[in-house]
């Protein structure tokens, strides 16, 4: 038999405790009476503590954060609801409770940071009220974030504002939401933990009796683990307060491993004693060999425990980073009571336990040890093929995130849920968002438009059934700003100018033939002025042959005058006719002038080219038929009628000289001269009758053009209204993106609640709100709100949005953070604990080539155990696995299966460094119903579990039981063995005998 290790610390301590039994005894009751009486309870301090699910930088906080500071008070960090519901219909009495309840949420503005009521903001009373009119909501914005303890004071103190409220016979009210949903979960964990501690009790005893069957070895593991219990409770009090944080699940599983973690070294220690015991008949003796051949083992075995759990502080789930460090410091209290008070009592009570009965060849274990030496391939084919079927249900594992579904359908939280969805579309409380950040005001009609097409982008991802957001409130798109509406309404327009002028081509017809008649008349007028003139001139020379007979003159004067009156009324008419050219002209030219002014203030007719090209050619026309047709109309009209007052006078003048020839021979002289001022005059009169005739003659091919222009005109809006009409059909289909919103339509008081409710006071942040047909926590939802995030990010680029900042929060939020989060926690700690797990088999078996096949098998069993717990709980039961199970569960089958490991694997070295098969089947007789027993007794710690209301710990209590009993009869019973019986003294590679090593115990 080995001698023991001098100078191990292992050693040292069991043997001081073994020194000074009373004082080792009365430190350890000292110590448990202190951290009864002095910390707070472990309950209180967790309810004090920080367990938020997710760290403050994750995506959906921040988005939160964010959403708001830019739409609410900027202090709110999670929301809950308040649920009024009267199936009879919602009365004045429910309306009197309505405002009870908003007053008393006013009343706590440190808890309570924001409340969406339709008292303060009438336009949400159809948002929030049911289309049956049987409930309605108040959405309350609460300071503390979901899952820490002071939501959990936050949740209690709405349903105190509640309970004060009151309410009408038949009215109920429930609080729900995220907050409340946790809040509920927290209690069921500590509600199930009370159970779950009475039934871990209790099977404990039922199996420490049916192994020991006497009461005294009995109360040696009860009274070890009974003080370590006290202890880790005392010292996470103590630690809780000074910071460390905790959750509601701490409690349950520092429970579970310190009933299991506990017993299994007091046992482990009381077999071994008992072993030494029979063989030395010395308690003292077996007692000090036995804490110094385990004693380093428990360690070790501790040590994977210990150090596996720790991994869990680094985690960035606060249900990992709360709950590793209770399960280390349970381990660890547990392994320092044992190996320092258990010794004492077993030492008290030695004699009384007595030793263990002889090992007979015939016995269960000796026949599997036997087995496995004989046939190693077999068995480890066998057990390998069994444990490789088990785990292929693994990679069929579905998580769910889903807070509500992983606590009781009974809780109040679910029930207010229900409620809402009796009452409400589906998920009415759990929408995701999308929140857009820019860095400049989007209140214009190109960031909107980006807005649209990344709304629009949205809607069309599989599973989402509502989009709102500042284009489409009401989820619908705002039908007035998309451009096909736009374009078919101008296309009206312009088929109905089209059809105006066409009316109007007739009258360009007839003005076209009166500038011909008008022409004619004034070529008739030139004529008659320059034929005046002649006659002008003969009575000129008929003057200067007055001498020959003033009767000759009287006859010629009487000619002229009468010349004179008929140019006098075709002066007249000419200018008659001029005005009433200019006067329908004008009305023409006017119309086309309102036409082109409305087709310049068309923003879109710029756009297009033809309805452009058109517009222009328009204000050619209108242009040059303004300044020159009725310019020029108007001024030979007054000229005409000038020649016609004229030639009147005219008229006048030679009636009179006629008379005065009568009485002229003495005035001859003065009559000549004034009848050449007269032809002077009579010479301008025919020079200006003949550029009016050259002036109308300019005019009919003027309006002859003008009227042709107008045909091109009528053409052209033809044309454009048809492509714009076409043009609006296409951008009316679904993956057109045509949207036109001016910013000055944001100010339409219809757009006051869309306006604040999807875009911040200063513009630069838009938020969009989304919907789907499954429940956002639920994996689909997951999966869902995933895609949504993918789809917005690929949308936004190549807009005028793409530089902004896209944010995502929301219900599905909460699962899609708690799955990127697990993902890398999962990663961490897996690769984390296989590596500590590793460096301390190396390091306590001195070897590379054990610890390699030992901690595949481990994994292997961890593998079995999660696709046992999945064929079951999600195959046969319908539950999706609760995100938390496996990383758990792996941490707890991977450092206690190493624990085995230790102890099967340090039993084999304790003979040296030469193993046979035969020393193989040794170690499983010795340790197979130590281990066994072990494996039962801390699977029964979790079996408890099993009975939780909590799905996470029902599912996490069923995977670490069957995974420690797999552990136990498969992987320490046969696969283990079956390696090292296949490898024998190659375990210890790169060690072999003869190399000087020690075969003292590990």
């Amino acid at each position: 038999m080995p001698a023991p290790v001098r100078g191990n610390p292992v050693t040292w301590l069991s043997s001081t405790a073994l020194k000074f039994p009373a004082l080792t005894v009365a430190i350890w009751l000292a110590l448990s009476a202190v951290l009864v009486v002095v910390p707070p309870s472990l309950e209180d301090v967790v309810e004090r503590g920080t367990t938020a699910f997710l760290p403050d930088g994750a995506p959906s906080v921040r988005g939160l954060d964010a959403m708001g500071s830019a739409f609410g008070t900027g202090k709110a960090e999670a929301y809950a609801f308040i649920v009024l519901v009267n199936d009879d219909g919602l009365s004045k009495a429910d309306g009197a409770t309505y405002r009870r309840l908003v007053a008393g949420l006013d009343a706590h503005p440190d808890e309570v940071v924001e409340v969406q009521d339709y008292l303060e903001q009438p336009q949400l009373r159809t948002v929030l009220t049911s289309k049956d009119g049987r409930a309605t909501y108040i959405p309350v914005g609460l300071k503390a974030p979901i899952g820490s303890p002071r939501s959990n004071e936050d949740v209690a103190l709405l349903r105190g504002i509640v309970d004060d409220a009151g309410t009408a016979p038949g009215t109920k009210v429930h609080i729900t939401g995220d907050p409340a949903t946790v809040a509920d979960l927290t209690t069921a964990v500590e509600e199930a933990s009370d159970r779950i501690h009475l039934i871990s009790v209790g099977l404990l005893v039922l199996i420490l009796a049916l192994i020991y069957r006497r009461l005294v070895t009995v109360r040696i593991p009860l009274v070890t683990i009974g003080v370590a219990l006290v202890c880790t409770r005392g010292v996470l009090s103590i630690l809780g307060e000074s910071g460390l944080a905790l959750s509601s699940y701490t409690s349950a599983f520092v429970m579970a491993i310190v009933l299991g973690a506990g017993t299994d070294y007091s046992v482990f220690l009381i077999s071994r004693f008992r072993d030494e015991y029979r063989d030395t008949g010395q308690v003292a003796t077996a007692i000090q060999t036995a804490t110094t051949r385990i004693g380093t083992a428990l360690v070790a075995s501790a040590a994977t425990v210990i150090l596996g759990a720790s991994t869990l502080i680094a985690a960035k789930l606060g249900i990992f980073s709360t709950t590793g460090p209770g399960m280390a410091i349970a381990v660890a209290v547990s392994l320092a009571a044992t190996l320092t008070l258990t010794p004492v009592l077993i030492a008290w009570t030695g004699t009384r336990i007595g030793p263990a009965p002889a090992i007979r060849p015939e016995s269960l274990w000796s026949r599997v040890g036997t087995l496995v030496a004989a046939r190693p391939a077999r068995v480890l084919v066998g057990s390998v093929l069994f444990l490789g079927i088990l785990a292929a249900f693994l990679p069929t594992m579905t998580l769910s995130f889903n807070t509500r579904a992983a606590q009781p359908s009974d809780t109040p939280s679910n029930i207010g849920n229900a409620a809402l969805t009796k009452h409400f579309a589906p998920n009415e409380t759990l929408p995701d968002y999308i929140l857009v950040t820019a860095q400049r005001d989007m209140r214009n009609p190109k960031d909107l438009a980006s807005l649209n097409t990344l709304s629009r982008a949205i809607a069309k991802v599989p599973g989402v059934t509502s989009v709102r957001s500042i284009t489409q409130p009401s989820g619908e798109p705002l039908s007035q700003a998309q451009i096909s509406k736009q374009l078919t309404t101008l296309a009206k327009q312009l088929n109905k100018a089209d059809r105006k002028l066409t009316k109007a081509q007739p009258g360009l017809i007839e003005l076209s033939d009166g500038a011909a008649e008008l022409d004619r008349g004034a070529n008739k007028l030139a004529d008659g002025s320059v034929q005046a003139v002649d006659g002008v001139d003969q009575f000129v020379t008929g003057l200067t042959e007055l001498n020959e007979g003033l009767e000759t003159a009287a006859d010629n004067t009487d000619t002229a005058a009468s010349g004179a009156g008929d140019l006098a009324e075709g002066a007249l008419q000419l200018a008659r006719g001029l005005q009433s050219a200019h006067d329908k002209a004008t009305l023409g030219v006017e119309g086309l002038k309102a036409i082109e002014q409305a087709l310049a203030k068309d923003l879109l007719c710029g756009v297009d080219p033809v309805c452009n090209k058109a517009r222009k050619g328009l204000k050619q026309i209108v242009d040059a038929q303004d300044e020159q047709l009725l310019g020029g109309l108007q001024e030979a009209a007054d000229a005409a009628l000038s020649i016609a007052n004229g030639q009147s006078t005219l008229a006048d003048g030679l009636r009179k000289l006629h008379g005065g020839l009568v009485r002229a021979e003495k005035g001859s002289g003065q009559l000549a001269d004034g009848q050449k001022v007269f032809r002077t005059k009579l010479l301008q009169l025919a020079t200006g009758t003949e550029e009016l005739a050259a002036g109308t003659s300019a005019l009919s091919p003027g309006i002859n053009q003008l009227a042709d222009e107008t045909s091109r005109l009528t053409d052209g809006l033809d044309q454009a209204g048809t492509y714009l009409s076409d043009v609006g059909a296409q951008a009316n289909t679904a993956d057109a993106g045509g949207f036109y919103l001016p910013a000055s339509a944001l100010e339409n008081r219809d757009f006051a609640l869309a306006r604040t409710t999807f875009l911040s006071a200063d513009g630069r942040v838009a938020r969009i709100q989304i919907s789907g047909e499954t429940d956002p926590l639920s994996v689909d939802g997951v999966d869902r709100y995933t895609v949504t995030r993918d789809a917005a990010a690929r949308a936004i680029r190549g807009t005028t949005l793409a530089d902004a900042d896209l944010l995502a929060t929301g219900a599905g939020g909460l699962g899609a953070d708690l799955q990127d989060y697990l993902d890398h926690d999962t990663r961490f700690v897996v690769g984390l604990v296989l590596l500590i797990v590793l460096l301390i088999l190396i390091l306590t078996l001195r070897s590379l080539i054990a610890p390699v096949y030992l901690l595949a098998s481990v994994i292997l069993s961890c593998g079995a155990a999660l696709g046992l717990t999945t064929l079951f709980w999600q195959h046969l039961m319908g539950q999706n696995i609760e995100f938390n199970v496996p990383v758990i569960t792996f941490v707890l089958l991977v450092a206690v299966g190493a624990d085995y490991n230790i102890l099967l694997m340090s039993r084999m070295r304790e003979g040296g460094l030469s193993l046979s098969r035969r020393d193989v089947a040794d170690a499983v007789t010795a340790t197979g119903p130590v281990i066994t027993s072990a494996g039962v007794i801390f699977a029964s710690a979790f079996v408890a579990l099993i009975g939780s209301s909590v799905h996470g710990l029902a599912q996490t209590g069923f995977a670490v039981a069957v995974g420690l009993l797999l552990d136990t009869f498969v992987v320490r019973t046969l696969v283990v063995p079956a390696c090292a019986a296949l490898l024998e003294e190659h375990n210890w590679w790169p060690t072999r005998p003869g190399t000087g090593e020690a075969s003292e115990s590990a």
